[in-house]
């Protein structure tokens, strides 16, 4: 009878001890969520303190210190990569089209006007004809944004590669800028309009190694 008395309790005393550790893991469970919990608010709470724009077609993280700061940083981009579009040529009709085209969504009709004129003139003939490319090096882009909408200057160098040559120019664009509704297209948000440029000097020919 005595082992049967034994053997209850210790049934009883597992039980206790059973229900003692579910309780503690429950207990252990809520603290574990709450934490998480707390832990994300504070990186969303963090997150808000960032801004992600985008930097040649990649998101880059810019800390927030007014909207100017990394707006600034788009305008600049949004120029870059249209000069990128629109003065980078290869020998190719298909490929000069397609970059061209990508350009004309990033601004309005001056930029179109500035390609028909050139077209016009057979400038894209004669690059697809004589096999020569054309390669742009920005140097800087300036933009005043404390005014809108907002204004830009471009200083760049035009090489003109030919298999025998390459000439120089010294380039210089102006432009300003207007927020548009961001798409896939233009994730930038941003329009350019009055497109002109002011300066494309020829600074010489040197013959290819």
């Amino acid at each position: 009878m005595d082992k049967i008395i034994k053997y209850f309790e210790t049934i009883e005393t597992s039980f206790r001890k059973l229900k003692f550790i579910t309780v503690a893991s429950i207990a252990s469970g809520v603290i574990v969520a709450l934490g998480a919990v707390y832990i994300s608010g504070q990186q969303m709470l963090s997150n808000n303190d960032n801004i992600y724009v985008i930097d040649r077609g990649s998101a880059v993280m810019a800390a927030r210190s007014g909207e100017d700061a990394y707006r600034d940083l788009e305008v600049k981009d949004h120029i870059e990569r249209f000069h990128e579009l629109m003065f980078n040529l290869s020998p190719n009709s298909e490929s000069i089209k397609r970059n061209l085209d990508r350009a004309l969504t990033m601004s309005d009709r001056s930029a179109y006007d500035y390609w028909s004129d050139l077209s016009e003139r057979g400038f894209y003939s004669r690059i697809v004809s004589a096999n020569i490319s054309q390669e742009i090096v920005i140097d800087s882009v300036k933009v005043d944004m404390s005014s809108y909408p907002y204004q830009a200057k471009t200083y760049a160098k035009v090489f003109m590669l030919r298999e025998s040559n390459i000439t120089a120019y010294d380039f210089e664009s102006s432009c300003r800028l207007v927020d548009v509704e961001r798409s896939q297209s233009n994730p930038h948000g941003l329009m350019i309009e009055k497109f002109r440029v002011s300066r494309n000097e020829n600074l010489g020919t040197r013959q290819r190694d």
